[in-house]
């Protein structure tokens, strides 16, 4: 039996890493020894677990050159030839500039994709685990592709080339059934924080779920361990109907609303108790990464929140968009391992989005001699600057503790977009402030692969979210997909994904404040820790139902995203208009000369198809002359 122990055993977040995070006074050779990995492994990235995302040896040296002001020896010597493209950032935004700039130059264009982690698809992650002989996948970060009818014409395009049929997802996605078992979404409420250890059926509904309405709403809402008074008031706001701006002339509301937050507006206009203010703080971490103490009102309009239905505030964001069905095993890595595909043959085998779903990539044959397109992992760039000439790009970077240049005539930053004023010099000032007006919002996606799933059947639940004080407020079970060889786990016998999401909040700070604090402390938070809480949070949940996490926890895997969605101005007091097409990152994402940007942050817009369009965006800038 796999034990506590033995998953802690698979921490692999070293001491020195963490050194390094903190800013201790290494020199950069000391830093690139620390850094570098141990070499060429066998190992096949997406089945390690512990602490992946972003794992030792995949930001220390950009912690060094970004908060210590660190300078990392120049290549006096060029590797490789002069590429016609070289892409920072091997993400579903830098690997589809690679396709992009391919499909415009011809098959002979000469690409290098470098990306400092040992896998390649960012956020787009993919996990894997073996339980009882059964192959699990789940998504390490980037979950579904969002309203894929909605997509600009290049990134439907794309996926077309690709092979993905987003209509196939209709039949790949079981959507009955979750609610074929009467499993709902549940709210746990723990007893450190509320007295008492019960799960009850959500009146706030879900991804999957619809949540309940009538009599099953207020019977749920009766079985919160909350006074008669505060039932009465939550029963009312979720009841709806009542507009609580009704004496606020319509062209003030907007304004209104743009200027406080979610949890002020429960109190000050629906006359909410702290107790349910409480309740409804942490709902949409997964999406916000804080609470709504520190989101706007107005963004809460656009989320459909209990107590914003009746303002009057239609706009695009709350019209009805396409089912939320469109989702690889694997998540949005499915989108990148495609992407790999097309850009280096044979290094995942197959040709449609039904065989990708169980293909083993084939890390040796990312980057070989020889190959028009090659993918270098576990390098992080460190420097990028145009030759006297401005003829060509010379990009430094580090891979396993030595430094490296690589040329090319054309660049493509598709990196954290934070990181650009750092690596290139002739940023100009302006624009270097407008890059820094915005950071990167941080989480955890862990996925916890247990042996069966009959402790949520007999709790009735397959979603679970907690308003208590635990790390892990929201879980899931896996989505219901089966596509091609790969199987759902059906039966509550066996194995399955749980997913899980935790942010590391600092409640009392501006949203954006909380994501630079997070950041720090997400960084300093041992996979210990993590485990512990996990461990303890599921027995108090659902060992009344059966479950024991010593016996039934077979792996654990932390996605850890220091730098991970897009920055999306939703916070308090975000001027009118400012989103994906107004605002400071537009300034920030101009071409400087044979270089461009390219990644969701350019776009304002932590979305598959903001990736795609910065990619198509960047690749026809650097083309057009």
């Amino acid at each position: 039996m796999v034990t506590k122990r033995d998953i802690s055993r698979r921490d692999f977040l070293n001491g020195m890493a963490l050194c390094l995070a903190g800013g201790a006074a290494l020199s950069p050779a000391e830093i690139l020894a620390a850094s570098a990995p141990p070499g060429p492994s066998a190992t096949y990235p997406p089945g390690l677990t512990g602490m992946r995302g972003s794992h030792a040896g995949s930001f220390e040296v950009a912690h060094a050159l970004a908060r210590e002001g660190r300078k990392f020896p120049s290549a006096a010597m060029q590797t490789g030839p002069t590429y016609d493209l070289v892409v920072v950032g091997g993400g579903i935004s830098g690997l589809a500039a690679a396709r992009f700039y391919r499909d415009s130059y011809g098959p002979e264009a000469k690409i290098l994709v470098l990306d400092n982690h040992d896998d390649f698809g960012g956020h787009a992650k993919r996990n894997e685990f073996e339980v009882n002989g059964k192959t699990l996948v789940a998504y390490g970060g980037s979950q579904s592709l969002e309203n894929p009818s909605k997509y600009s014409a290049a990134a439907k395009q794309l996926l077309r080339d690709l092979s993905i049929d987003v209509q196939r997802f209709y039949r790949y996605y079981d959507r009955d059934f979750y609610a074929s078992r009467k499993l709902v979404d549940g709210l746990y409420f723990d007893r450190a924080t509320y007295g008492v250890d019960r799960i009850v059926p959500s009146p706030l509904g879900g991804i999957i779920n619809e949540p309940p309405t009538g009599e099953a709403l207020l019977a749920s809402v009766r079985q919160m361990p909350l006074p008669a008074a505060s039932q009465d008031a939550f029963g009312r706001l979720l009841a709806g109907g009542a507009d609580y701006l009704g004496d606020m002339p319509a062209a003030q509301r907007a304004p209104y609303l743009r200027s406080i937050s979610y949890n002020r507006f429960l109190a000050e206009r629906a006359g909410m108790p702290a107790d349910v203010i409480a309740i409804l703080q942490d709902s949409w971490l997964p999406i916000n990464g804080v609470g709504w103490e520190a989101i706007s009102a107005y963004d809460a309009t656009h989320y459909w929140l209990p107590g914003t239905w009746a303002l009057g505030l239609e706009d695009e964001a709350q019209q009805e968009g396409d089912p939320y069905i469109f989702h690889f095993p694997d998540g949005n890595a499915g989108v990148a391992r495609s992407l790999v595909r097309s850009l280096v043959p044979g290094a995942i085998p197959g040709s449609t989005m039904e065989d990708l779903v169980t293909a083993r990539a084939d890390y040796a044959m990312l980057d070989r001699d020889g190959q028009n397109v090659r993918i270098r992992l576990n390098s992080t760039a460190v420097n990028v600057a145009h030759t006297p000439d401005q003829k060509y790009v010379d990009v430094t970077y580090v891979n396993q503790g030595d430094v490296y240049r690589a040329r090319g005539r054309h660049v493509v930053l598709a990196c954290y977009n934070n990181m650009i004023p750092y690596l290139c010099d002739e940023l100009p000032a302006q624009q270097a402030e407008a890059i820094k007006s915005a950071t990167k919002v941080p989480f955890v996606l862990g996925n916890f692969a247990i042996r069966n799933w009959r402790a949520f059947e007999a709790a009735g639940v397959n979603t679970l979210y907690s308003p208590g004080n635990v790390y892990f407020k929201h879980l899931s079970l896996d989505f219901p997909v089966s596509m091609g060889d790969y199987r759902f786990s059906a039966d509550p016998g066996q194995p399955i994904v749980v997913s899980a999401w935790f942010a590391p909040t600092v409640p009392g700070l501006p949203a954006r404040e909380q994501y630079k604090a997070g950041r720090r402390r997400l960084y300093e938070m041992p996979f210990d820790d993590f485990e512990s809480n996990i461990y303890s949070h599921l027995d108090a949940m659902l060992g009344p139902h059966g479950f024991e996490a010593e016996r039934d926890i077979a792996a654990i895997t932390l996605n850890r995203w220091s730098h991970g969605y897009a920055y999306e101005y939703e916070e308090i007091g975000t001027p009118a208009g400012w989103g994906r097409n107004a605002g400071p990152h537009i300034a920030g994402r101009a071409r400087i000369g044979r270089i461009s940007i390219a990644n969701s942050d350019s776009e304002a817009y932590a979305y598959v198809d903001g990736a795609i369009d910065a990619a198509h965006r960047a690749v026809a800038e650097q083309l057009a002359d």
